[in-house]
Formats: structure tokens, sequence, C-alpha cells
């Protein structure tokens, strides 16, 4: 069993857990921050996993490590301050994703508990508070960075300071547009689903299985699959509009037929409505793509590029007609760079796949359809045209604006931050324990020792 002891004279400060059978120091305090705790684990943990990045560290990134977690603290302390809020959803939607990485890892939800050694439930409960607390610091620190913008003549002045000897040197890129199409299941499997999800749907309307159980076998959505099925508090909106009209045209506590959206077929039992809120469980069944249909979508791009290059059509005009790319159709296959902004993607950046394809290209040259898998593993065909090449050059206003935008708003994110930081630290109650007070901080966390 395990005890916490607060010793009086330094109140949480010099708390420490206690193992009751061996009398041994299992974790302690070492820093406050406001209201909020940097346990030695916490700092033990983060070395580790710098260690397990390949990093040594040494003292200077103990203390490197100690002042982030202080940081974090901070803003995490500001955010309960200003009544910042994260939503349940929000916070369960995070935990699922950490979950559904870490059960693919280990290959299932038994290998999982066996490496964790507790339960899926059991896990949740503990990573809830910490990945809420995660959060709050995220959107506190969004907020803080969301003033900041470089107006033009700011940018050209930041661009001025630089060395000419110091301008960065910009690699190779490249404009591109793409075709994607990404074939569909065929009548036939969607049949075969639907019909699954139905004879599923009975045997959890009779009580021959629980919808539990219906979801841990069967269901293909990774976000309830492992916590019955179930959502939560879902505000009105955030779902697809057909979940979210079974949702509301459901009695409470019965089971929906069998209903389609765009992730395939489900059923569901609604658990509570509030007003624009709700809460559900249902079994998602997504039918898979034949590889014939696959072969399919090959042939048409095929078919496509041989069109556009006897000039009958253009690319943008073909892209837009027939990807089934949503991100990029709508402005004519143009691929933009979601990471850096604007369209130019350094060939450094690209995905090793793409890039193989591009770097035969000429400008204006279109692609081969080419056999591409999507992050979730979905199989599709896509074509690809070099709109322009950017040789690789030193940094310029005239070519690198949004570059030199970035770095200009950059360097003032940081003074506003550093200005916020020692802003705050006046009017915050810090305490550092005795061992760390000779690190060399960036910042004046250190008062009186503990």
């Amino acid at each position: 069993m395990i005890r916490l002891y607060a010793l009086l004279g330094f109140s949480l400060l010099s708390a420490c857990l206690y193992a009751q059978e061996q009398g041994e120091i299992i974790d302690r305090i070492i820093a406050v921050v406001g209201n909020e705790i940097v346990l030695h684990s916490d700092l033990e943990n983060d070395l580790l996993q710098q260690k397990m990045q390949g990093l040594d560290p040494d003292g200077d990134t103990r203390c490197d490590a100690l002042e982030n977690l202080l940081f974090q603290n901070l803003l995490l302390h500001q955010a309960k301050l200003d009544s910042l809020e994260v939503s349940e959803p929000e916070i369960q939607s995070e935990i699922d994703n950490r979950l559904s990485y870490f059960v693919s890892m280990f290959g299932s939800v038994e290998a999982f508990e066996a490496e964790y050694g507790k339960s899926v439930a059991q896990w949740r409960s503990d990573f809830h508070d910490p990945i809420r607390d995660q959060l709050l610091v995220q959107q506190m620190q969004m907020q803080l960075e969301s003033r900041v913008s470089a107006t033009p003549k700011e940018v050209q002045n930041f661009y001025e300071q630089i060395p000419e000897d110091s301008l960065p040197l910009i690699s190779e890129q490249v404009q591109y547009s793409q075709i994607v199409i990404e074939p569909t299941p065929t009548l036939e499997e969607k049949e075969r689903v639907r019909q699954l999800a139905d004879s599923v749907r009975t045997l959890v309307a009779t009580g021959q299985m629980t919808m539990s159980i219906a979801a841990l076998r069967y269901s293909d959505d990774p976000g309830s699959k492992y916590k019955r099925g179930c959502y939560e508090n879902i505000q009105k909106g955030q779902f697809v509009p057909e979940f979210e009209q079974v949702a509301y045209n459901t009695e409470i506590g019965d089971i929906s037929g069998v209903f389609e959206s765009p992730f395939g077929y489900h059923f569901m039992e609604v658990k509570e409505r509030r007003g624009e809120v709700f809460s559900a469980c249902h079994v998602l069944f997504s039918p898979t793509v034949s590889e014939n249909a696959l072969l399919l979508g090959e042939e048409m791009l095929d078919s496509l590029r041989t069109v556009i290059l006897a000039d009958s059509t253009t690319f943008s005009q073909a892209a837009i007609r027939y990807s089934t790319d949503d991100d990029t159709r709508n402005q004519g296959g143009k691929v933009a760079n979601f990471m850096r902004g604007g369209m130019k993607h350094g060939v450094d950046d690209l995905d090793r796949n793409v890039f193989l394809v591009l770097d035969k290209l000429a400008i204006g040259d279109v692609s081969d359809p080419i056999y591409l898998e999507d992050p979730s593993g979905t199989p599709y065909y896509a074509i690809f045209k070099v709109d322009e090449r950017f040789d690789a050059h030193r940094g310029n206003l005239r070519d690198d604006y949004l570059l030199f935008k970035q770095k200009a708003e950059q360097e003032m994110r940081n003074k506003a931050l550093d200005k916020w930081v020692r802003k705050r630290l006046r009017d915050t109650y810090v305490r550092v324990n005795d061992e760390l007070q000779g690190c060399n901080f960036s910042y004046p966390w250190l008062t009186d020792g503990l």
C-alpha cells in the first residue's frame, strides 16, 4: 500500500510518496508553480524519453527538462486562472487516439493490458486528467501565439536585419498537382456488410449480445471500439449528419435500425439527450474495397492521362471533375503545403514515393498512375503533374516571402512569450527544491530554497 506524507513546514513542497512495506521514497514533489506541482517522476520520465530517442542527457539537459516542466505548469496554472476549458469529447478523442496507437503497437487489447498491468478502462481513467491538462496547456499556448501576426513591413525589417552570409540556403522546391481515384466498395460488398450489421444488431436488440461485446468484436471505429462503442456528451454538429439524425430520432434506450453514413453501416443505442448534447453507443461496419475496384481506378486514371496529353482537357479540369481527394479537387488538383504554408514543397520534405515520381518529371509532364496508400493503409491510385520547379538558392524576400514571414512571426512569438513569462512570474508563487537550485535557468524561477 502507498501512503502520501506531507511534512509540516514545507507543506506540499516536501511531500513524498513512500512504499509502506520497505519505507522507501518512490516519488516526491520537486517544484511548485502556482497551484501545480512537478514530481520527480515527471522529470525522470522526460529524461527517459530523451534516452529512448538516442540522446544522452547530462546536467544541462536535466536543467533544461526541468525548466520545460516549470513552463508547462505555468501555462497550466494560467489556463485554470483564465477559466479555459476543454470539452469531454476532446479529451476522449485524444485518449482514443493514444489508445489506438498503443493497441496497434502491441498487436491486441490483451497484449496492451498485459504490458500495462491494468484494463483498458483503468488506463483510460488513469490518463484522463493528465491528458486534460496537456490539452489545456496547448490551448493556453495557442491563445498566446494567436495574437502574433507580422505585417509586410515587419517581415521586410526582419529580412533586412539578417546578414547576407547568414541567409538560409533553400533546397530545391516543387509545385505539383494530383488527381486521386480512391475506389469505392462494390454493391455486393456493401450488401454483405449491411446484412452483417443487421444480424449483429438483431443479437444486441434481443439481448443475446451486449453492445460492448458487439463493438469490441465487430466495430471498425477505433474511436469507440475500446470504450463499449460509446461517445458521451457529443455537441450537435460534431458528427456527420446521418449519425446525428439517428441519434435524435431514436428513443432513449432503444436500438436503432441499421443506417448508412460515409463511413459505412451502423446501428446505435441512444443513452441520453440534453438539448443539443447527446450520448450514444454504436457499432460501425465498413465495406472493404476489392482488388478489381482498385484496378478500375488505375484504368480510369490511365485514360484521363491520355486525354490530358492529347489536350482534350486540362489537368485542372480533370481534377475538378474526377478526383476523389477533397483537399485538392476544388483547386484544380494543386497540392498545398499544410506544414509550411503556400504551394511550394521542399523535395526533402516530400513523401518518398511521391518524390520518386516527381523527380522524373519535367515541368508540365503527367505521370503514369501510381499505387499509394493513405496514412490509414487505404490503397488508391493517383497521377501527378509538375507545375513549377525552383532551384536551390540563397533565401530572398521575393521568392521566399512566406518563409521569412514565418521566421519573423516566430521571433515575435518568442519575444511576446518571454515578456509574458517574466510578467507572470512576478505574480506567481514558484518554489524549486534545493538540489535543483544550481540550474542556470533562462527565466527567474528560483526564489528561496526549499
